[in-house]
């Protein structure tokens, strides 16, 4: 905070030093020690000359640890930033709508809900669909701060819902397990690729043959014209299908042949694999949604046939946010 103001503060209407901004917002963070902030998404403006104006609407969330007491609402905002110093120069708000007898954070669990929504709704890849996805984890992690916890052990997808944290609650009955033990990891270098293209790359019949595979045909070839990322000779294409969805192809270099992974759609969201160049495993993490709980599998994909060998349990919704090679370290 000392290096955010600048020495003089236009301060809610009242020029004020900087010690004195200070002091209050020290006061305010002792007062209620138990704070969550968004600004309501599409809100925020920003318009810079000399300095920059920034107008915007936050939901708030505080708490006091005597009394229990809780204050919720919505604010409207309003910095003024000297670009060059670095410092804000300007600050005022007002509020617009204070609740009265709530105990949860309301607002920010209906932002997150709509953030949600609008995560697991939206259509492919697009940047709105993604923002909406970082949204929702900024206000899942801002929630699990101040002691709000979603979905309790045993509970189904649908059943889920956001509570007060207690010994029930996922975060506290499950711990989120970074990774897998070496003993219980099956090695690239135990299942050595077999042979390695040697020619030039193969493209799909798309016309004959791999007619099945022709909607994807573009990403198909262009992961192929990469070159082999798999298994000696095949290259691995990962192709989206919505917010988290996605599905595998993976196609042979030598003979042009594409063939599915068994693993991918919504069944298997946020999946992630691991694979190399001179092996035949493949490591696959994936989320099933309806248990909440993220699993990695193991596969060793000799002659063109998918054998499983392990699946493990490895945490809860968060673990699947992961890459799969921070949870494989």
């Amino acid at each position: 905070m000392e290096k955010a103001y600048e020495e003089t503060v236009e301060f809610y209407g009242k020029t004020t030093p900087k010690a004195a901004v200070i002091e209050e917002k020290r006061k305010f963070a002792t007062r209620w020690p138990v704070r969550a902030y968004s600004v309501k998404p599409g809100s925020a403006q920003v318009v810079c000359s000399n300095t920059c104006k920034v107008d915007g609407v936050v939901d708030w969330y505080a708490k006091r640890d005597v009394g229990d007491r809780v204050s919720s609402g919505t604010a409207e905002f309003s910095l003024v930033w000297d670009q060059r110093a670095g410092t804000i120069i300007s600050e005022t708000g007002k509020v617009i709508a204070a609740d009265k007898e709530v105990y949860q954070p309301v607002r920010l669990i209906s932002q997150w809900r709509e953030q949600n929504s609008a995560c697991r709704g939206g259509s492919g890849d697009s940047d709105e669909t993604l923002s909406a996805c970082d949204r929702r984890e900024a206000l899942g992690s801002k929630l699990k701060a101040v002691g709000w916890c979603f979905g309790r052990e045993g509970e189904y997808g649908y059943q889920m819902d956001w509570h007060a944290c207690d010994a029930s609650s996922q975060e506290a009955s499950a711990a989120i397990v970074s990774g897998v033990s070496d003993a219980a990891r099956p090695k690239p270098g135990d299942f050595p690729t077999r042979d390695r293209l040697t020619r030039k790359t193969v493209l799909p019949d798309f016309k004959g043959r791999d007619r099945d595979f022709n909607s994807f045909r573009t990403r198909i070839r262009e992961g192929m014209r990469q070159g082999p990322n798999f298994a000696g000779h095949y290259s691995v294409i990962q192709i989206g299908c919505g917010a988290g969805c996605s599905f595998v192809i993976v196609a042979d270099n030598r003979t042009g042949r594409p063939t599915n992974f068994p693993r991918g759609g919504e069944g298997n969201m946020y999946l992630d694999l691991d694979y190399h160049l001179d092996s035949r495993l493949l490591a696959a993490q994936w989320l099933d949604y309806d248990v909440g709980r993220c699993f990695l599998e193991y596969f060793d994909f000799d002659r063109e046939a998918w054998k499983p060998l392990s699946k493990t349990d490895i945490g809860t919704t968060e673990v699947c946010y992961k890459p799969i090679r921070d949870n494989l370290r």
